[in-house]
């Protein structure tokens, strides 16, 4: 019998399958956290998939997809991918954290300035040091320290979180395409949290916004909102032949196993034919602010999967406490790095019921009355 109650982290680790609710240490809570924003990691058809292409695959590629490691089942998903994106290709590799690192290999020019949002996710921030290139970071979202960069240099990429992962702020794309317009940079949006949640068909965070500029480039993730693993790169044939080329962190990654490449394509379908799941993830999380906001909590939500408390650290830390007495997961974690304050990270999903959203409310409420 395990012993979870010293377990050393601030959740108790995870003992059976997530969805509004989940197994922890063995016992059952309402879960508002983690990335599952559409409730497809428990759905049949992803199991079903993943079962069967274990059966008929095995368990690995077993190697690199530049020599034998390339299965069909790899090249149906890039297939769906760039019918779900509306592009020319797709390319997959088997972490979305390694997005960006890949995309930069193939879209850097030898004099880019690389301008970073200060609240870049790590995955950004790690890639740069791979870069000879300048960086420069600017204050989060502020669009006349950007424009002061921007305009002190003559070409580079502008590097975003398209969905802030703690607070849920979407970037401001639109007025960052207004201070970049007319010069030699491109917008590169790490759109993790907002794939498959936001824009009419799913596509993200340019989407939400109503833009197709050729100036924006995405990396993305089947591993949130898809309920799968792994991330992807949607563009040009141009673009992603080059990138299967140029990139070593590709090149040198084994690819997805059978079992996660057929679910990823089981969940990609169904986020193509099933727009209501969006549409819910917005009603929970339009609720979840009207009810807080009544009981004259600071809420705020901005379109995504995630809802924002204004509270103190330390609120915040005695919440999580609190919530987790009460049976209800919400974590408190820092970001982008440990020395980023401490916060409560609430999410909901598209299954989550009226009654579960009223519980998590009654609980946070009962919690900062005292």
């Amino acid at each position: 019998m395990n012993n979870y109650d010293n377990y050393p982290d601030t959740c108790p680790p995870v003992t059976g399958k997530i969805g509004p609710k989940g197994k922890f240490g063995g016992r059952k809570y309402l879960y508002f956290a983690g990335n599952n924003y559409l409730d497809l990691a428990r759905r049949p058809e992803l199991i079903n998939a993943a079962t069967e292409a274990s059966k008929k695959y095995g368990t690995s590629s077993g190697a690199g997809r530049t020599t034998t490691g390339t299965s069909d089942l790899h090249l149906e998903l890039e297939e769906v991918l760039a019918e779900f994106k509306g592009t020319e290709d797709a390319l997959i590799y088997p972490s979305g954290y390694l997005g960006n690192q890949i995309m930069l290999s193939g879209i850097l020019q030898e004099d880019d300035v690389l301008v970073y949002d200060e609240w870049a996710h790590t995955s950004i921030t790690e890639a740069l040091p791979r870069t000879p290139n300048r960086a420069v970071e600017f204050a989060h979202n502020d669009m006349e320290e950007l424009h002061e960069v921007v305009n002190s240099a003559d070409q580079g990429v502008v590097l975003v979180n398209g969905v802030d992962p703690i607070l849920g702020e979407l970037a401001p794309l639109d007025r960052i395409l207004e201070v970049v317009d007319g010069r030699d940079f491109r917008v590169l949006v790490d759109d993790a949290h907002g794939t498959g949640v936001l824009g009419r068909n799913g596509r993200g965070t340019p989407e939400h916004f109503g833009l197709s500029s050729d100036k924006i480039l995405q990396t993305e993730v089947m591993s949130k909102a898809l309920g799968s693993h792994g991330g992807f790169i949607a563009s040009s044939r141009k673009l992603i032949d080059k990138l299967r080329v140029v990139s070593n962190t590709y090149r040198g990654s084994t690819p997805l196993p059978p079992s996660v490449t057929a679910a990823s394509i089981a969940a990609v379908k169904i986020v193509m034919d099933e727009p209501e799941l969006r549409e819910k993830v917005k009603e929970n999380a339009a609720y979840l602010v009207d009810q807080l906001t009544a009981r004259r909590v600071d809420a705020d939500w901005s379109g995504s999967a995630i809802v924002r408390l204004d509270i103190s650290e330390e609120a915040a830390r005695g919440l999580h406490d609190h919530l987790q007495n009460d049976m209800i997961i919400a974590p408190y974690t820092h970001y982008p790095t440990l020395d980023s304050p401490g916060r409560l990270r609430i999410t909901v999903s598209a299954r989550h019921s009226k009654e579960d959203v009223d519980c998590l409310v009654n609980s946070v409420t009962e919690y900062l009355r005292e």
